[in-house]
């Protein structure tokens, strides 16, 4: 595993990522029930765009909404750590091995600890529904599990936030059954993006 420092949404790691597929977008490639998922045939083509023509595609989607989260991630990540006295640090991205070509962005990363967290800054209606089913929320179940296989760690943080509600926390361990899923997807994925791009 190697962990690259630096800041995520800069020019240098929209390049670092180039071509990559990412624990936010390994819903694209399957669903949660381990089938392949009918956004992955657009996805496999925005990445073979990505390769062949060496820059970030222009069909990488980011709602409002998904805007408004980034906005506001220093202010969660700060309501994360004063909740668990614990002591975080951002870096760019994570590799399962060097020349990978499948990462993980972690929100951030647990000082002294083997954890990463994922933080979401929601509206306060989402929050409510979120506290109400107090579990992981379905969507980020393949995210969190898949930064749990490219970093090999036991213990992934996810945090959901608004600043009038109630904080939830949820400690996400791994599911080795899925992750040896996602493993093999992914890298069957990959290697259809190299065949077809010629990469190496």
């Amino acid at each position: 595993m190697i962990i690259i420092e630096g800041n995520q949404r800069t020019p240098e790691w929209e390049k670092a990522c180039l071509g990559s597929v990412g624990a936010s977008s390994v819903n694209k490639i399957i669903t949660t029930k381990g089938k392949r998922s009918t956004q992955r045939t657009k996805y496999f083509n925005t990445l073979v765009n990505e390769i062949i023509k060496g820059e970030r595609s222009e069909d990488r989607f980011c709602s409002e909404a998904m805007q408004d989260g980034i906005n506001r991630e220093e202010e969660t990540l700060n309501a994360f750590s004063f909740l668990t006295d614990l002591e975080i640090k951002g870096v760019s991205h994570i590799l399962p091995f060097n020349g990978a070509y499948y990462h993980c962005s972690p929100d951030s990363i647990i000082v002294g600890e083997d954890a990463g967290v994922e933080v979401k800054s929601v509206s306060e209606k989402t929050q409510i529904k979120r506290l109400k089913q107090n579990k992981l929320p379905t969507e980020y179940i393949l995210q969190c599990q898949m930064s749990l296989l490219v970093s090999g760690w036991d213990l992934w943080y996810f945090f959901s936030y608004h600043p009038d509600q109630e904080s939830l926390l949820i400690e996400v361990r791994r599911d080795e059954s899925l992750i040896s899923v996602i493993k093999e997807e992914v890298e069957f994925f990959i290697d259809e993006l190299n065949e077809l791009t010629g990469r190496k």
